[in-house]
């Protein structure tokens, strides 16, 4: 059947109609509409349209849409095109009106944003292929002239693409990733090293089954780009701890965040390919032969056996199940007075639970440290242990500093090893 189609002038209004045939044989100016489809993680759904459409067939789309029949709302037309060419019947955001013309066609443009979370079903008849993709990887494919995308998408929307790229903040170093907070919603993440990238997908594929099963709210990372890597999740609410006045509250909560995660079920993680205990316990006995050959010997002749007798206590086994691995003020948030999320899970393995008691039980208020210690049903025996994980954390910055860190972070890390070696100021 043919369509009837609305016209419009040049001033944006309705100016009669005309059958779709028609309008395409004369380039008649009619309206239509586009709408951008993002998923949670911003991601832009890019389809391939089949060879058989009327114009511009078999060439790469980023919005969903088509003509305004006669007497149809602009808005109507965009949901029903959306819901037609891929299924998607979520709310529209407009983008604003604007105009596009070539020798195939000519139009008033409705354009339209949305964001949908559920699947794609695409038409068949409008619809070849599709996929999910970043705007950076989108705008990368729009500048190969090897892959022909619409030319009144890249008109019409293409300046929103690259304010999108643009909303981001300055890039945040860390000491084996790089991290960039995007659109004020999302943080992306990147490796530096290639074990940095194990680590990042490890970390997509548990985080998934962990987050439904804890008290406070953690990241659930996808991958956003394959090559090079880089994952992205939604901002956990509130601002790093590391100025907060942690509360007894906030030990209580964090107390009971560990229990939770301490006696998770293994059948949640063994398949997420996080470190398992005979190869996370591998790993730290390699550690701390290489503190022992490095660390040990930048020490005061008089500290280096107290330094050797901590490597010796922390290379013991000890009960093991899955831990957060580096539990500090700055992986996690508080906000509105209290405690709520925790950050970067990309050290998760199978090891020692009082790793993760290090910290709240030895660097933090006391009214904090007794809450989690009580709320989490911390054993002497753990205390203990917690006590010389705390003592191992500035060996892992002088390490660092031997490596790509630099000599003023062997120089702090040797330092804060020397305090903390101090039994009366830790204990």
């Amino acid at each position: 059947m043919d369509e009837v189609v609305a016209l419009y002038d040049d001033g944006g209004r309705p100016d009669g109609s005309a059958p779709r045939s028609v309008m395409r044989a004369q380039n008649l100016r009619h309206a239509a509409t586009g709408v951008i489809v993002r998923d949670p993680y911003g991601r832009v759904y890019v389809h391939r349209r089949t060879p058989t459409k009327d114009v511009y067939p078999a060439y790469w789309d980023f919005t969903a849409g088509g003509v305004v029949l006669a007497g149809e709302d602009p808005l109507v037309a965009a949901r029903r095109e959306l819901a037609e060419e891929l299924g998607v019947t979520s709310e529209l955001e407009s983008l604003g009106e604007s105009d596009y013309a070539d020798m195939h066609t000519s139009y008033h443009a409705f354009r339209y944003l949305t964001t949908w979370d559920g699947p794609i079903t695409p038409q068949p008849e409008e619809v070849a292929y599709g996929a999910w993709l970043s705007i950076e990887r989108l705008l990368e494919r729009m500048g190969d002239p090897e892959v022909l995308f619409m030319p009144d998408s890249r008109a019409l929307f293409g300046d929103w693409l690259r304010a999108r790229v643009a909303e981001r903040g300055e890039p945040h170093e860390g000491w084996d990733t790089w991290a960039i907070e995007v659109e004020g919603r999302w943080l992306d993440r990147a490796p530096r090293f290639a074990d940095a990238e194990v680590q990042l997908r490890n970390e997509v594929r548990l985080m998934p089954r962990l987050a439904p099963l804890l008290p406070l709210e953690v990241p659930v990372p996808i991958v956003l780009d394959e090559s090079p890597l880089r994952v992205r999740h939604r901002l956990v609410t509130g601002e790093l701890a590391t100025a907060a006045p942690l509360t007894r509250d906030d030990g209580k909560r964090l107390g009971e965040f560990l229990r939770a995660l301490h006696d998770m079920p293994a059948n949640i993680y063994v398949e997420s390919g996080i470190p398992e205990a005979t190869a996370a316990r591998a790993e730290l006995l390699a550690t701390l032969e290489r503190m022992l050959h490095r660390v040990v010997p930048l020490l005061p002749a008089d500290q280096q056996e107290p330094g050797r007798a901590l490597l010796r206590r922390i290379a013991l086994r000890t009960p093991a199940t899955l831990v957060h691995g580096d539990l500090a003020a700055h992986h996690v948030t508080w906000s509105e007075g209290r405690l709520v999320g925790v950050l970067d899970w990309k050290d998760a393995r199978v090891a020692d639970p009082a790793v993760d008691l290090a910290w709240p039980l030895y660097g933090t208020p006391e009214r904090f440290a007794e809450a989690v210690a009580t709320s989490y049903g911390v054993t002497d025996d753990e205390l203990g242990r917690a006590l010389d994980w705390h003592r191992l954390s500035p060996w892992y910055e002088a390490m660092w500093g031997l490596g790509p860190g630099g000599a003023d972070v062997v120089d702090s890390g040797v330092q804060g090893i020397l305090a903390l070696l101090d039994v009366r100021k830790t204990a």
